[in-house]
């Protein structure tokens, strides 16, 4: 074994830059932090690692990044900044000895990786008093997976160094970076989380696989100029589920995972922990609450929408490919901007009895797809609807601010209002479509910038029944098609209308 003299002379050797005055100084602050705990060889031996040296006067190589981790490694070294400690944990193990177990997240300019201390290691981190912020060096530990996820182990062959004298502190992002924003995250993984709770969702129970009861609660975190869902499962309801809206939140090691319907939402899991920054503030980058409806595009996840009901469908029944039975209606909706298809499904089906045209009606952290040929709005399970909201105004929309001049029509609009006069009588004809035989007329139309060709389906056939060459015609909520021998096709749809205004 090396004396503390050894171990001096070696560190003068390799850093002749360093006086014996101040390596025995560097001892002396050793031995104090751990209240005499240490050795003076102890403690020079610390020292020499802080320096970049091991026990045989050799430097240390810890260059390994966090992104050349793999599961399996058996001597991984690596120096990081620490962003954030858990708290220890006793267990009992097979043969009823009792363990300790500590996890640290640490990260690199490449990464971040959880660092996993057991039994002594795991005391000699909690007597350190490490706090985010500061630099270590792991030697010597192992890389396993859990849980789909990469991490180190430093078991009894490891160490940990605090703050090595030889690492550049500006070499080593800062523990802020390695938090995104809601507007940061765009795919699955382990995350970290920093966002301010703008709205908040009841709590629903259910029960398990095994019968047991369970609980989950939704929260809309706001910052960086995006929304995201944070799901709250079990206990996690209970310390976060009465969080006030204007609390900003700083979650680690939370979830992001893929919907169903394409959206991502942050779900927390076992080892998820919370920390509350900030009470009564807003997003810096707020996103604004209201998304008018000629601003919605087909995938856009947590959008809240505020618009007027301007036609009601009727319920209608269907089956599942399980055999089961479904429910859906629609609800045409306007703003001053446009309109849209609010598809409601079996529970939510319900709402129709609430509704009359001009009802004002709300639809929060719904989300947009394509659904007929055109951008719908869904609610989905996180969604929220509410009818005649006290507090919300929507701005009428005049007909002369719908009506789209025909040489301003292009494939794929949808929801449009057109007027113009028939130039040709109705063509009437029985096509086959994929729902078997229906019945079409089609005429010409044209307001003077251009001509278009309209079709109309079925139900509304009978309307066009008697029009004129000359007839002044308006068509409602139709969707425009490719254009065929060079003339712009305009097709009726669920919510067409045909209102003749002069013949």
């Amino acid at each position: 074994m090396s004396s503390p003299e050894d171990i001096i002379k070696r560190i003068l050797a390799l850093k002749p830059k360093l006086t014996r005055e101040v390596v025995e100084r560097l001892i002396d602050e050793e031995r104090a932090k751990a209240a005499g705990l240490l050795t003076e060889e102890a403690a020079a031996h610390l020292v020499a690692s802080n320096l970049g040296l091991n026990g045989a006067g050799e430097r240390i190589e810890a260059k390994l990044k966090i992104n050349d981790l793999t599961s399996g490694l058996s001597d991984v070294s690596l120096t990081c900044r620490v962003i954030h400690v858990f708290p220890a944990h006793t267990f009992s193990r097979q043969d009823g000895r009792e363990g300790k177990v500590l996890r640290m997240l640490i990260g690199d300019s490449t990464g971040s990786v959880a660092a996993v201390f057991w039994d002594e290691k795991a005391d000699n981190v909690v007597a350190s008093k490490i706090t985010p912020g500061k630099i270590v060096r792991i030697l010597h530990g192992y890389t396993r997976e859990r849980r789909g996820e990469v991490e180190i182990n430093v078991g009894s062959r490891g160490r940990m160094y605090m703050e090595p004298l030889d690492a550049v502190d500006e070499n080593f992002p800062q523990v802020d970076s390695f938090y995104k924003t809601p507007g940061e995250i765009h795919r699955q993984g382990t995350v970290n989380l920093i966002g301010i709770v703008t709205d908040r969702y009841p709590t629903s129970t259910f029960t398990r696989r095994d019968g047991t009861p369970g609980k989950v609660a939704r929260l809309v975190l706001e910052e960086g100029g995006g929304r995201i869902n944070l799901v709250l499962w079990n206990e996690r309801v209970d310390e976060l589920g009465d969080v006030e809206v204007g609390t900003k939140l700083r979650l680690i090691g939370g979830s992001a995972r893929l919907r169903d319907d394409g959206s991502i939402e942050v779900h927390t899991t076992w080892g998820t922990i919370f920390e509350v920054l900030e009470v009564g503030v807003r997003p810096v980058e707020p996103v604004p609450h209201w998304t008018k409806i000629a601003d919605l595009r087909t995938g856009m996840r947590s959008v809240n929408v505020a618009a007027r009901v301007a036609q009601i469908s009727v319920e209608r029944e269907f089956t599942r490919r399980d055999g089961s039975t479904g429910r859906v209606a629609s609800a045409l909706l306007e703003d001053e901007t446009g309109t849209i298809r609010l598809s409601l499904w079996d529970g939510d089906v319900d709402i129709i009895k609430e509704l009359e045209v001009d009802s004002i009606i709300t639809v929060d952290n719904g989300y947009t797809r394509m659904g007929m040929g055109a951008v719908g709005l869904n609610v989905g399970q996180s969604g929220r609807i509410t009818v005649n909201p006290e507090d919300v105004k929507v701005k009428a929309s005049r007909m002369e601010d719908k009506l789209v001049e025909i040489q301003d029509l292009r494939e794929g609009q949808s929801n449009i209002f057109i007027r113009g006069r028939v130039l040709e009588p109705p063509e009437v004809r029985e096509v086959e479509t994929a729902r078997g035989p229906a019945t079409v007329a089609s005429f010409r139309l044209d307001d003077g910038t251009g001509e278009a060709r309209v079709s109309v389906w079925r139900d509304l056939v009978s309307l066009t029944e008697g029009l004129a060459p000359g007839a002044l015609v308006r068509v409602e909520n139709c969707h425009v098609r490719p254009p065929f021998d060079g003339l712009i096709q305009v097709s009726s749809g669920m919510f067409t209308k045909i209102i003749v205004e002069k013949k």
